[in-house]
């Protein structure tokens, strides 16, 4: 066997240098610390048929926290990891936690229909953009739980709406008034229709909070 080249050998040495001090969790929040043990029993779980239990086992942000934890960093060869991984990204949407929300928007490449769908369930501006941006997917089940999404938003908290609130339920009731007409899915059709209604009234209620006509 011949000996690695001197050139080769440092290049080596400093990528693997390289890997060993980059953050692993670089896109996981600075403020979530929780121990490995809470980690690995919320795997677990995640890796169970029946994981209703969470919330009576740990805190929201525990849960929070672990799911997106796991969702950057659970190796793929990880045992059960494509289930642990969409398991996270649906508890991830039951949490509330606003540190969920940039992690089902990066979902949307990896687990489209479950984290359009928990999209849902955060009324922020950048959860309202994201699902009208997937309201004419190429992807039916995409569009399906993008609607989904639309038309189970439920309106901030006095105190909690954000600049641009308003302005982003207009842009997306329009886009989906516009694409109910010609979604082709007919089983489809009705979830728009409900989106566009809901996303009526949160205009409405927007417009009153803000007192604009």
């Amino acid at each position: 066997m011949r000996n690695m080249p001197y050139r080769t050998l440092f290049t080596a040495i400093w990528l693997l240098s390289t890997l060993l001090i980059s953050p692993a969790g670089a896109q996981v929040p600075p403020d979530c610390e929780i121990g490995d043990d809470v980690l690995q029993g919320i795997r677990q779980m995640l890796t169970a048929p029946d994981n209703g239990v969470f919330f009576e086992i740990w805190t929201n942000e525990e849960i929070a926290c672990a799911c997106i934890e796991l969702y950057y960093n659970d190796p793929p060869d990880a045992f059960l990891h494509d289930r642990v991984i969409t398991g996270a990204v649906v508890l991830l949407g039951m949490t509330g936690d606003p540190r969920a929300v940039p992690v089902l928007i990066d979902a949307i490449d990896t687990h489209p229909p479950q984290a359009l769908y928990n999209l849902g369930s955060f009324p922020t501006v950048d959860a309202l953009n994201a699902l009208r941006a997937h309201v004419r997917d190429e992807n039916p089940e995409a569009r399906e739980n993008a609607a989904e999404g639309l038309r189970m938003m439920a309106a901030p908290s006095e105190g909690e709406i954000e600049d641009g609130w308003l302005d982003a339920l207009i842009a997306a009731r329009d886009e989906v008034g516009e694409w109910m007409l010609i979604e082709p899915e007919a089983d489809f059709r009705d979830y728009f229709i409900d989106a566009y209604t809901n996303l009526e009234r949160l205009i409405a209620s927007a417009t009153a909070a803000s007192g604009t006509q």
